[in-house]
């Protein structure tokens, strides 16, 4: 299997050096991905101020629950492009919980991320940390069909194998051995990126059928 190559610095297509959300409009639809949900949720563009977007859900799902430092996925289309853009929550508005502030991460146009091969997500995931008897929660942030970035709250060392799963839908899930070859912290959380191996023929189904729902187009149902 290829090399891990979701750091920022890799491959011939960049993240931008400083997130931008000038094609963001006012009142304009986004769709939201948030790791407690399979579906997508609408949601509108209340105000914008870079790198901040205040969001007013329009959709509503029993399992969703919002909170600060939740990583999510926006999608924003114009005319010309699909954008999407990885997000943390900053705040929600007390009296009104579908109101809520994200900050912007990283922005990129989806023909961008699909030839890069690597795409934000926002998934529930369990890491198997030596000497810890119940799996760490993290969420999963970036995925290509070598490596992926997911972001918690412990403390791990690079190089560290482990064993880690990805839910990836309803019916899938997606489970493999990692080594830790990238570490960021993020606030007061660690970003990870973990180099993929030892997949079953199986597993190695279930990322190529993820991933390729972003690749042609399907990103919505991910």
């Amino acid at each position: 299997m290829a090399g891990y190559n979701l750091d920022e610095k890799s491959g011939f297509l960049g993240v931008f050096n400083k997130t931008s959300l000038k094609v963001i409009k006012v009142s304009s639809d986004v769709e939201m991905k948030h790791y407690n949900v399979f579906n997508n949720l609408r949601a509108i563009v209340d105000s914008v101020n870079d790198p901040v977007l205040k969001l007013v859900l329009i959709d509503s799902s029993p399992d969703l629950v919002i909170t600060p430092r939740d990583f999510i996925v926006l999608s924003y289309t114009d005319s010309n492009d699909v954008y999407l853009l990885s997000c943390s929550v900053l705040s929600i508005d007390i009296d009104d919980p579908k109101k809520f502030s994200v900050t912007t991460i990283k922005i990129e146009k989806l023909k961008d991320l699909r030839k890069a091969e690597r795409f934000f997500i926002s998934q529930p995931a369990y890491i198997k940390v030596q000497g810890i008897i119940e799996p760490i929660f993290a969420i999963a942030t970036n995925i290509s069909v070598n490596g992926l970035k997911a972001v918690c709250s412990l403390n791990l060392l690079l190089e560290d194998i482990m064993d880690i799963t990805v839910v990836l839908n309803k019916n899938e899930k997606l489970n493999f051995r990692g080594k830790i070859v990238r570490k960021n912290r993020i606030m007061d959380l660690y970003e990870y990126g973990f180099e993929m191996y030892e997949l079953s023929e199986n597993n190695r189904r279930n990322l190529h059928h993820y991933v390729n729902q972003f690749s042609f187009g399907n990103n919505s149902k991910a």
